[in-house]
């Protein structure tokens, strides 16, 4: 053990800190129609650009590559448009679209398919990809069975093999009935990271791309668990049709939300009810507020 710790090794960085980094295997879960495919390209356009994402800094640019198994040439390239990914950047941010590889002639991509696994690892080495993105399990996994182990272990060692090789992945997946990603709780043994796109509770379809971001597991330092708070993202467009993302603190907007119901008049068990929250939830609020001041013991806004 002595002459294995004494091995020479160098700190894994982070593309965003502190969740997305160096040699990890990553999952991205949400209900269909959340935003998964917009979220998953903001952060490769962050990590490309050298720019921070939402709460979290880049700390390393490297090249990356977005796989998608779904979407038409058009639909592919209208976002990449709306979300000016065709503009410069620190490193290159590669599109690969299964409907045109297929529209060439070239085999539909399937992870599960040991000679397309080892073509596409080459294609990541050659390109120098560091981080990439698998849009998405249902697409590009069909045919096995979702809640067979043995059916993923294949992929599973595949995904392990990157890592070794000093690539990240970051695989978009579907929810179940109860809210939970699809299929084998072991797609989540190797993890480093599984997030979860939840729907706010005042959610309404108009929205388009509006969630709330929750790590479900995380590995990362005690220290930096603030940084992995529930945020909730929205998918906005500006005058020139151009799109981007706002974002802001869970806990932070609920207190307001609260606060505000509060001075308004209305009871606690109805800013409970109103806000998907419990009364617990909301006593708790409201007694840190008179405490600091915020909040009159009548429920008004102080100055």
């Amino acid at each position: 053990t002595t002459s294995f710790i004494e091995l020479p090794t160098t700190e894994r960085r982070a593309f965003l800190f502190p969740w997305c980094k160096e040699d990890s295997i990553n999952l991205i879960s949400g209900w269909r129609g959340c935003g998964k495919t917009w979220f998953a390209l903001g952060i490769l356009d962050a990590v490309t650009k050298g720019e921070s994402f939402g709460p979290w800094e880049c700390g390393l640019s490297v090249p990356c590559l977005f796989l998608d198994g779904e979407m038409t040439v058009h639909d592919d390239k209208e976002r990449i448009e709306r979300l000016s990914l065709e503009t410069d950047r620190q490193h290159p941010l590669y599109f690969y679209s299964d409907a045109y590889a297929n529209q060439l002639g070239i085999p539909r991509a399937h992870l599960g398919n040991e000679s397309w696994r080892q073509k596409m690892k080459s294609i990541l080495t050659t390109r120098k990809i560091k981080l990439w993105v698998v849009d998405n399990l249902a697409s590009l996994a069909s045919g096995i069975d979702e809640n067979a182990k043995k059916d993923w272990d294949p992929i599973n060692q595949w995904l392990l093999e990157l890592r070794f090789a000093g690539i990240s992945s970051l695989m978009l997946h579907h929810v179940n009935k109860d809210g939970g990603q699809r299929g084998t709780s072991a797609r989540e043994d190797n993890l480093d990271i599984s997030i979860m796109l939840k729907a706010p509770h005042d959610y309404t379809p108009e929205d388009g791309a509006r969630f709330i971001c929750h790590f479900g597991k995380a590995r990362v330092s005690t220290k930096d668990l603030n940084l992995i708070g529930d945020t909730e993202f929205k998918l906005t467009v500006d005058e020139s049709g151009q799109y981007g993302w706002t974002y802001g603190n869970v806990k932070k907007e609920q207190r307001i939300e609260v606060l505000r119901a509060l001075d308004d008049g209305m009871k606690q068990i109805e800013v409970a009810e109103a806000l998907g929250i419990s009364k617990g939830q909301v006593s708790k609020i409201r007694s840190k507020a008179v405490k600091d001041g915020h909040l009159s013991t009548k429920n008004k806004l102080t100055q």
